[in-house]
């Protein structure tokens, strides 16, 4: 991320982070896409468009093509979403293979998130075995038929994003520091946001733990298959 918001100062910080996880912390897209952003010298107004033309379709359509297709289109948000859906409507593309292996990434990720942000100094979910890893997304791609090096692959850039280091025995491993938490959260709004869900009810609250006030709201969401889950989002952290 640093190399990256050196290499576009230009472009707002917030930009390069969303943009990142959108290309799924994929280096070579990233900065493609964020060359674009330079290279067309487009408005602030116009990086938001072209991000959530990226959300919309970019497990559906690869980045050059959007891009290609956005510049084509003078920019023009309206007129750019058409034509991508209607891309989509008539591609040969496999999408429902890519989108499975965004949902198992999705599901890894904010199960990992999830433990740490409920337990931040809880050593256990700080503490990734490579090989266990290795088994279960195996063992969702195996089911979903997903591309296993790909969801591995972009599975361990996620985790080097969070913080966490591979160590010479070839786990993972992430350091308790409090001022990281915030860096998490904001990890885990954009999983959550990916997640297919109906929200039914909110409730806020407040309480102090871990030596910081955390505002929560207690949200239940109705998913995919039915189920419900009640899951307590950080609104807000004061030291």
């Amino acid at each position: 991320m640093e190399q990256l918001q050196e290499a576009f100062s230009t472009i707002e910080k917030d930009i390069i982070f969303k943009i990142w996880l959108l290309c799924l912390c994929n280096l070579d897209e990233t900065t493609i896409v964020l060359g674009s952003i330079v290279e067309d010298d487009i408005t602030i107004q116009q990086q938001e468009h072209l991000m959530y033309l990226l959300k919309i379709f970019g497990n559906q359509i690869d980045k050059i093509t959007i891009l290609k297709t956005w510049r084509n289109y003078d920019h023009i948000f309206v007129d750019t979403f058409e034509k991508l859906k209607d891309i989509c409507v008539h591609s040969n593309l496999n999408g429902s293979q890519e989108e499975n292996e965004f949902k198992i990434l999705r599901e890894m990720c904010l199960r990992i998130l999830w433990n740490i942000l409920k337990c931040p100094k809880h050593i256990k979910y700080r503490q990734i075995n490579k090989q266990a890893l290795y088994n279960n997304l195996c063992s969702r791609c195996d089911i979903l038929g997903a591309d296993f090096k790909q969801v591995f692959e972009k599975t361990e850039n996620q985790l080097q994003y969070c913080g966490f280091k591979k160590e010479n025995d070839d786990n993972w491993y992430c350091q308790y520091d409090h001022t990281q938490i915030l860096h998490l959260w904001n990890c885990y709004k954009y999983w959550i946001n990916e997640q297919i869900m109906f929200i039914f009810m909110c409730l806020l609250c407040c309480h102090i733990k871990q030596d910081m006030v955390f505002k929560e709201e207690c949200v239940c969401y109705r998913m995919e298959n039915g189920k419900t889950m009640k899951a307590y989002l950080i609104m807000n952290i004061e030291q």
